[in-house]
């Protein structure tokens, strides 16, 4: 199997991960969002560092000894503190359509990031389907009358945070390491806070809810280790495409926790699943190209 269909199969499987998470940090509804961003982070961290220190690999903080990869690494977990935190907040509000939307941008932030910083060239399918995908998507800002701004901060952090998988080059499981040691301290800080305050969930709810948080670390490194994977081995501008499979779901998801579409919505969607379609055809035709020339040659 080809790198490039390998990272193809973790991205999406990936995304498909993203996508349902809503339904798995709705049965946390009882905490709050700040709370459920700091399970993450501290769970995260912690198993990751059971997996290193299983794997024997724990030699991952000699990085701290790098400058230049540290800097690196800081970039990345305050650009996934950011989204992490935004997310959790709209799915807290209930708000699943700018949680949605924001990953609907997302990928012509990465396809434009590609293009602009690696110097990645798309075909003249690939551009009508960003333009059709484009028109949806501006469409629905319009209709909605207001600038959404947790929509435009999910785009642009994990945007970044996927051009800095792409170019820096670090393993992906230590890099995920230190990215949660950095936020470590500060979620043990906000758990203190708010258990001052007014008590934390953990170890105060039922079995169930303790489970959930538990596993939190499992659920967040798994689809963070597939991206990471899958953005080393295909260009952005794949990425970017195949980001619009989470979005979907999220709605998906929203629909049966109880929310329901627009007419805006399913207008969007009309121009979105049509660039897709687009983008899909002009891929299996190359590939299907690239296929009989081998053959011929």
């Amino acid at each position: 199997m080809s790198e490039v269909k390998k990272g193809t199969i973790a991205m999406t499987v990936a995304y498909l991960w993203w996508g349902l998470m809503p339904l798995y940090w709705n049965a946390l509804s009882s905490a709050s969002s700040f709370e459920i961003i700091a399970y993450r982070i501290s769970f995260s961290f912690i198993t990751a560092l059971i997996f290193l220190a299983v794997t024997k690999n724990l030699k991952v903080f000699n990085i701290i000894k790098n400058r230049k990869k540290m800097l690196l690494i800081t970039s990345g977990a305050l650009l996934l503190a950011i989204n992490w935190t935004i997310y959790i907040y709209a799915i807290g509000i209930g708000d699943y359509t700018q949680a949605s939307m924001g990953y609907y941008i997302n990928p012509i932030v990465s396809i434009l990031l590609g293009m602009i910083f690696l110097k990645e060239k798309l075909t003249k399918w690939q551009i009508a389907a960003l333009v059709l995908v484009s028109i949806g998507v501006i469409y629905y800002i319009i209709s909605q009358g207001e600038v959404p701004l947790i929509a435009l901060t999910l785009a642009v952090t994990f945007g970044l945070y996927g051009l800095y998988k792409k170019t820096a080059g670090l393993d992906s499981i230590q890099a995920l390491t230190m990215e949660t040691a950095i936020l470590f301290p500060f979620s043990l800080a906000v758990l203190f806070f708010i258990g001052t305050r007014d008590g934390v969930v953990f170890l105060n709810a039922g079995l169930l809810p303790n489970i959930f948080i538990v596993l939190a670390g499992i659920v967040t490194l798994g689809p963070l280790l597939l991206f990471a994977e899958g953005a080393r081995r295909i260009p952005l501008t794949r990425v970017g495409f195949l980001q619009y499979i989470a979005p979907t779901l999220m709605l998906v998801s929203g629909l049966i926790l109880g929310n329901r579409f627009s007419i805006h919505q399913v207008i969007c969607f009309i121009f979105i699943w049509a660039g897709l379609a687009v983008y899909s055809v002009s891929n299996i035709k190359r590939r299907g190209v690239t296929y009989v020339r081998q053959n011929n040659s």
